[in-house]
């Protein structure tokens, strides 16, 4: 005999549960449910995760965190989210404000049969329209199928944002995966890829072609049982190439262009009457009582909802209706004027992007911002310089070939290593304006690592071989000017600094900073810095700092006051650099494996924990902490931090999203996960760089610039 199932709970958070929206109560994905919200009488549309996967606790914390990320899809055509279930609740579930609504099994159901070509244009074009305006945010649906798409009376919603992700991550096969709707799945993510926008262009398709045919197969047969006038648009949606597969635009476009301009794609007059029935049926009611919610509250577990929550919540209202004029069972084709631009400035939703640039490969470093204007990246198959404000290219070049990691120099150029030589490059041009070649590593010593620049001027390591090829005979820091491309000074770098090629130094005032690297057989490893007079090259000081590790040296800054600040796995440290000794440190509760941003007087850091701590530069003291309601999939996860050239917004990144909060208070102000290309679809990017008003977020091959304060 098999186990039986626990019931399914009819109380969750502050809804009870009342009735159901799966077509004859069965689901192939999550479970959608019709609940009253105690606190305002109303009934909202409940998501369940499936019922075989609801016991999989690592399914539940994905279902949870892709219900909080659900918040970030925009306009009128996303299902507004009003709650999500808390990190500790038993049974994770979203609410959303759509009512009265039926899933499109159900609509099929109330009208006995496919509908017709009219409102499966209709529908088709609006969504299509909203997926356009996702993938030009950088945001992958992920989890479009047929029960995930609401019939409403003023038009079509979506729900179920990122359930393929939640219910099947990474590895082959996952057609069958309990949780996931297979007819439409995209053969890619089948065979273990991660969700695109081509995908989405995918289920799209499949969810059209149900609606026009009632048969959840996409195979030729059915594909035969199309209207005309969709029979070709839909079967190049359902290409087993995802190149082949059109822009959601371009099907929007398509589905319009057969109607008449005033063309209004009617609900069946039978759908319309079942979405009245079920408004008759759950009627609005006044909420429980203060007494009757206290004695509820007590026999059911508290659910932690964010401050977030109760932001995105108080404006899922303000989402609303737009599209009254069709009537109370009509609703336009053309899926225009859905008012997400509203939506994109109010607090809780993440901006637009200014501009999106496909860099055709992934970055071999991390872009080089200038003064706020120009970008400068490095793939593997050219260096490109791009306009910062509008994401535009003003010139690439394919025969730079550099060695290793390009320069910024403070006059407009930048230095492009090569074995033997480094040229010297116009970064409004991209013209080589000279060339350096007395560091060959033959006739001369070679340089194996540019330090640092300020206007003119860059630092590098140098090593002299011996003859013979075998060892080396001396390593050295060269002071060089670059317009007049002459040696300004040699200084000899005795052995604890000499460095393998990472070596992180540090600008502070007159001061170049070189951290040790350690000696393998002392067992502390205690770090040390090596101080340099810029100009001339004398021996400052050297001094040792208690208790830093030098495998750290990548994870240091300088702040204010003279500070040198050190994160070692679950303590931030800040030092004097005057004379070494420790002013103060900060226990974090996770790993700090990223490097702090400062800006101010205050210090931030991410540990992997997903808590971001704003520390007083000055006193050590924590000004805040704020942990993400997102947390990391695994404690060794790196977590990281960056801040707003204003200094206004700290950006919390996470393998799951990133989140600006207020670097006030640590409240948050939006969350954003970018969509990558190919392996990187599913993860939410890194900031890579800020200029004025500007984030720049790199995702695998895709750089976007956020608008920030």
């Amino acid at each position: 005999m098999e186990p039986q199932r626990p019931a399914e709970p009819t109380r969750l958070g502050p809804y009870r549960v009342i009735g159901t929206l799966d077509a004859g109560g069965h689901a192939d994905d999550a479970r959608r449910r019709i609940a009253r919200d105690d606190r305002t009488g109303r009934a909202a549309v409940l998501m369940l995760p499936h019922e075989t996967l609801a016991d999989d606790p690592g399914y539940r914390v994905r279902f949870r965190s892709e219900g909080e990320n659900s918040r970030r899809l925009t306009g009128g055509w996303a299902a507004p989210v009003i709650d999500v279930a808390g990190p500790d609740a038993d049974l994770p579930w979203v609410a959303y404000a759509c009512f009265p609504a039926l899933p499109l099994p159900a609509a099929l159901a109330a009208y006995d049969g496919p509908l017709p070509e009219p409102t499966v244009r209709a529908l088709g074009a609006v969504l299509a329209h909203a997926l356009a305006n996702w993938h030009a945010g950088g945001l992958v649906h992920a989890g479009i199928s047929p029960q995930a798409t609401l019939l409403m009376t003023d038009g079509p919603r979506l729900t179920g944002y990122g359930l393929a992700r939640a219910a099947a991550l990474n590895g082959p096969d996952q057609g069958a995966s309990p949780g996931v709707d297979a007819c439409s799945l995209p053969p890619e993510q089948r065979a273990g890829e991660r969700p695109s926008p081509a995908g989405d262009v995918y289920a799209l398709g499949a969810v059209l072609c149900y609606a026009a045919t009632g048969r959840r197969d996409v195979a030729e047969g059915m594909r035969a049982a199309l209207p005309d006038g969709l029979r070709e648009l839909l079967a190049v949606c359902l290409a087993q190439d995802p190149g082949q597969r059109p822009r959601p635009g371009t099907v929007a476009r398509e589905l319009r262009a057969a109607s008449a301009p005033e063309a209004v794609g009617r609900l069946p007059d039978a759908v319309a009457t079942a979405l009245a029935r079920q408004a008759a049926a759950y009627p609005p009611r006044a909420p429980m009582s203060a007494h009757a919610l206290t004695e509820e509250a007590a026999a059911t577990p508290p659910q932690v909802r964010s401050r977030r929550a109760v932001v995105v919540g108080g404006l899922s209202g303000a989402v609303g209706l737009v599209l009254g004029a069709g009537g109370a069972a009509g609703w336009r084709a053309v899926g225009e004027g859905t008012g997400s631009g509203e939506t994109s400035a109010r607090r809780g939703i993440a901006p637009a992007p200014l501009w999106r640039h496909d860099l055709g490969s992934e970055p071999q470093q991390t872009p080089l911002l200038w003064r706020g204007k120009t970008a400068l990246v490095w793939t593997a198959d050219s260096v490109t310089a791009l306009n910062l404000r509008t994401g535009k290219k003003i010139w690439s070049r394919d025969k730079l070939y550099p060695m290793s990691a390009l320069t910024l120099l403070g006059n407009g150029t930048f230095v492009s290593p090569d074995t033997s030589a480094f040229s010297v490059v116009s970064l409004a041009t991209g013209r080589i304006k000279g060339v350096e070649r007395r560091y060959d590593g033959v006739e001369g010593p070679a340089i194996y690592q540019f330090l640092a620049a300020d206007k003119d001027i860059c630092w590098f390591l140098t090593r002299k071989y011996a003859s013979g090829g075998t060892g080396t005979e001396d390593h050295a820091v060269v002071c060089y000017d670059s317009v007049r491309r002459k040696e300004i000074w040699r200084a000899p770098l005795p052995a604890p600094y000499r460095g393998d090629g990472n070596t992180t130094a540090l600008l502070l005032g007159s001061r170049l900073l070189l951290p040790s690297q350690g000696d393998e057989d002392d067992g502390e490893r205690t770090s040390s810095y090596l101080a340099l007079d810029r100009r001339s090259g004398r021996k400052l000081w050297t001094r040792e700092f208690a208790e830093m590790k030098d495998e750290s040296a990548e994870r240091r800054l300088v702040a204010p006051g003279g500070l040198l600040v050190s994160c070692d796995e679950h303590m931030l440290r800040g030092y004097h650099l005057a004379d070494g000794k420790a002013r103060w440190r900060v226990a974090t509760r996770g790993r700090v494996s990223g490097t702090p941003a400062a800006h101010g007087q205050a210090v931030y850091a991410t540990d992997s924990r997903a808590t971001t701590y704003a520390v007083d530069v000055r006193t050590g003291s924590t000004r805040w902490r704020r942990r993400s309601a997102v947390p990391l999939e695994s404690s060794w996860t790196r977590g990281e931090t960056a801040v707003s050239h204003s200094g206004a917004t700290v950006l919390q990144v996470t393998d799951a999203e990133i989140e600006a909060l207020d670097a006030a208070d640590g409240s948050p102000r939006w969350r954003s996960a970018l969509a990558g290309k190919g392996q990187r679809a599913a993860v939410p990017g890194q900031v890579v760089g800020v200029a004025p008003g500007i984030v720049l977020v790199l995702n695998g091959t895709i750089l976007y610039a956020l608008p920030v304060d």
